[in-house]
């Protein structure tokens, strides 16, 4: 494909704009927690939008009246205010909010992952295009003057399809982590929480685990309601802290620095991280395996597996079982819902409660044996691994991607030599 058969258009030229408009009350719970998806700025995270942080009832979606509009599975979306340009491609049926602007590019003029992949790499043009003095804002006028750089619609569709590959094996990444972590997570509840193998054999019922685990589990229950022989304890009786401050300017800049910006919401998959070379204050450091936890009340679901050595933001705490035995139960441990509701309930502070190691240490917990730690820690760690390994995959997969998109994107590398390029890669 020849450059000269290349035209620039405006976004406006091939695609539709609408706005999302679905900005129910805050004060009417009976608007939120249902099956509606509803997309905010914040859900968009340069790729694949599965699912969202919030969703409405069928209610709070008709709370907008004639601007109650769902949007369907492959439309665009682009944030237009607060971090203006990130974007996302909708996995599934959403309405959106007023901060995102959703794309539904022409499908006789532009591909929609060619149009996803001119969003991403020309950010900057868009972020110029918003207007406003104190608060900027993209509005759907100026989206519209966006120049595209346009090849004949077979070779966007290759294009697209090309750099799609490694995004989609990516995304597969994603889906298999989640998939590994709830298990590891069910496992964990049934285990510890739920004592389901010790009601098991005390109501007589089958075995449902291996005969290597089965005998490791109580036959019954005690007076307190815990497997017989299990001592009621703390987290701080098998997990620790580590306390080591680290000066930014003593160490080089391309150690892995992980913020609260880079640990994802409900998932212990952390993949996002970044040198420490914009890093001036002190942090704490951590080793690869170590667990992290966001120790602000608006951060506290953020827990994951450090899986590279680094530096921290402070406002992580950075955990550790004492014996390496016990690991699995730790990190099942901190991140279960019912650990997180208990330091949301404990947390201290007015402007910004946050909790502490202390704190997370007298957390109430029924202790099995070692020996049932142990294997517990053997059950779930290959999930663990398989998960860093998806991770450290996604992430040069990504890196390119990235190499790639600018090349292609500006008709400077032929589809045939990048489809080599990401066979490597895959």
């Amino acid at each position: 494909m020849r450059q000269s058969e290349w035209t620039v258009a405006s976004f406006g030229s091939c695609a539709d704009f609408q706005e999302g408009y679905v900005n129910p009350a805050q004060s009417v719970t009976a608007y939120f927690d249902g099956p509606i998806s509803w997309l905010r700025a914040v859900d968009l995270n340069d790729g694949f939008v599965n699912e969202t942080s919030r969703t409405l009832s069928v209610e709070g979606f008709k709370s907008a009246g004639k601007a109650a509009t769902l949007f369907p599975a492959g439309t665009l979306a682009i944030s237009k205010s607060g971090t203006i340009g990130r974007i996302g491609i909708l996995q599934r049926e959403m309405c959106g909010n007023r901060a995102v602007i959703n794309v539904r590019p022409r499908p006789d003029r532009l591909d929609v992952r060619f149009a996803f992949y001119s969003m991403l790499l020309g950010r900057p043009q868009i972020e110029r295009l918003a207007e406003g003095s104190v608060q900027k804002n993209l509005y759907v006028s100026a989206l519209s003057k966006f120049s595209l750089f346009l090849p004949p619609l077979p070779e966007q569709r290759a294009i697209g399809a090309t750099l799609g590959a490694l995004d989609d094996k990516i995304e597969l990444n994603r889906k298999m982590n989640a998939t590994l972590e709830a298990m590891a997570r069910a496992l964990f509840r049934d285990w510890f929480v739920d004592f389901g193998p010790t009601r098991a054999k005390a109501e007589g019922r089958a075995p449902y685990l291996s005969p290597e685990l089965w005998p490791l589990f109580p036959d019954r229950l005690d007076a307190e309601g815990k497997p017989e022989g299990w001592k009621i304890g703390t987290l701080g009786a098998v997990a620790t802290a580590r306390n080591e401050g680290v000066d930014p300017s003593a160490i080089s800049p391309d150690t892995p620095y992980i913020g609260l910006e880079h640990m994802p919401r409900g998932s212990i998959a952390l993949s996002d991280w970044e040198g420490a070379g914009k890093v001036s204050s002190n942090k704490a450091a951590f080793v690869a395996g170590d667990f992290l936890f966001g120790k602000l009340r608006p951060y506290f679901h953020k827990v994951g597996i450090a899986p590279v050595t680094g530096i921290c933001s402070t406002d992580i705490v950075v955990v550790r079982p004492k014996s390496p035995a016990w690991g699995g139960f730790v990190i099942a441990c901190i991140s279960d819902e019912d650990f997180v509701a208990y330091t949301d309930k404990t947390s201290t502070g007015t402007k910004m409660p946050r909790t502490s190691w202390g704190v997370m240490a007298m957390y109430p917990v029924a202790l099995p044996s070692s020996t049932l730690a142990g294997a517990f820690n053997a059950t779930i760690s290959p999930m663990l691994d398989r998960i860093r390994a998806n991770i450290h995959e996604s992430r040069t997969l990504a890196q390119t991607r990235d190499l790639l998109l600018p090349r292609l994107m500006s008709g400077e590398l032929r589809v045939a030599e990048a489809e080599r390029l990401a066979e490597v890669a895959l």
